[in-house]
């Protein structure tokens, strides 16, 4: 068995992309915060199994909610950005992109003290350009490589190798999340709604699959965790479904992943 790494990517529900048509920017400082819900009880079941994971953290979370993201660092977990907009990458230039993280940077290393060495982008947006500011930024590696163009939103990167941890530049490593084979197409393996929508014990069969053959990357969202959240209806069906689809399932689906693998934070092995 190869080992296996467990992140948390910390934004609340009114951050996802799924529900961005539906609500106003300008009104994120207004929408109900409820990123504590979440985030609180993922804690909390990692204490109960013993686990420790990276967070990756939006600035945005942290600006509205320091206290959180104090809490996540005081019980022994890595602290790693998220940027701070969550904009997709390769829609904006790249001093805007240095900008957001910097100040991403700034802020949870003031809040926790421990140095900020791992990133994911929003969406994984990853482009080639985002890399040569991560590591500008002293960024010691990155984690937002699906290796293949599976999803509208997910970016990609000039990288050759396809293993789970690769060094694409001297003190720089890229962690690929993976992606299992099926008849026609390669489905993303690690995570988010494809973990809510395929029954539990599907998806650990795959899991332990990917893992006889290299190291594994699993991710999860806090409002996957909070099925009160607001509702939008203002969005396309299939954004809904994106966003919506089990959430009331995900905690007990997530608690047996818990216990069905030895996880670990990703920093720990960079």
């Amino acid at each position: 068995m190869s080992d296996m790494y467990l992140s948390i990517d910390v934004e609340d529900w009114f951050h996802s992309h799924n529900l961005w048509n539906g609500l106003d920017r300008d009104q994120w400082d207004e929408y109900e915060l409820r990123v504590q819900h979440g985030t609180n009880r993922i804690l909390d079941l990692l204490d109960e199994h013993d686990t420790k994971a990276t967070f990756f953290v939006l600035g945005h979370v942290a600006d509205r909610a320091p206290e959180l993201v104090a809490e996540i660092a005081d019980r022994g977990h890595e602290i790693a950005s998220h940027g701070y907009n969550h904009r997709l990458l390769y829609e904006q230039e790249p001093e805007d992109v240095r900008a957001d993280i910097a100040r991403s940077v700034d802020l949870l290393e003031t809040i926790t003290g421990q140095r900020v060495r791992g990133y994911r982008a929003p969406s994984f947006s990853i482009t080639d350009w985002a890399i040569d500011v991560l590591d500008d930024l002293g960024f010691e590696y990155d984690s937002s490589l699906f290796a293949a163009p599976v999803h509208d939103r997910y970016g990609g990167l000039s990288v050759d190798s396809a293993e789970t941890f690769t060094e694409i530049r001297d003190g720089f490593t890229e962690v690929q999340l993976p992606l299992i084979d099926a008849k026609v197409t390669r489905i993303p393996w690690a995570g988010g709604g494809y973990f809510r929508v395929i029954p539990y014990s599907v998806y650990r069969r795959g899991l332990e699959r990917i893992a006889t053959q290299r190291d594994c990357v699993f991710y999860l969202h806090p409002w996957e965790l909070d099925p009160d959240q607001p509702r939008v209806d203002d969005v396309k069906w299939q954004y809904r479904a994106r966003h919506y689809t089990n959430i009331e399932r995900t905690e007990r689906k997530f608690e047996r992943l818990l216990s069905a693998f030895d996880w670990e934070p990703i920093g720990e092995s960079v």
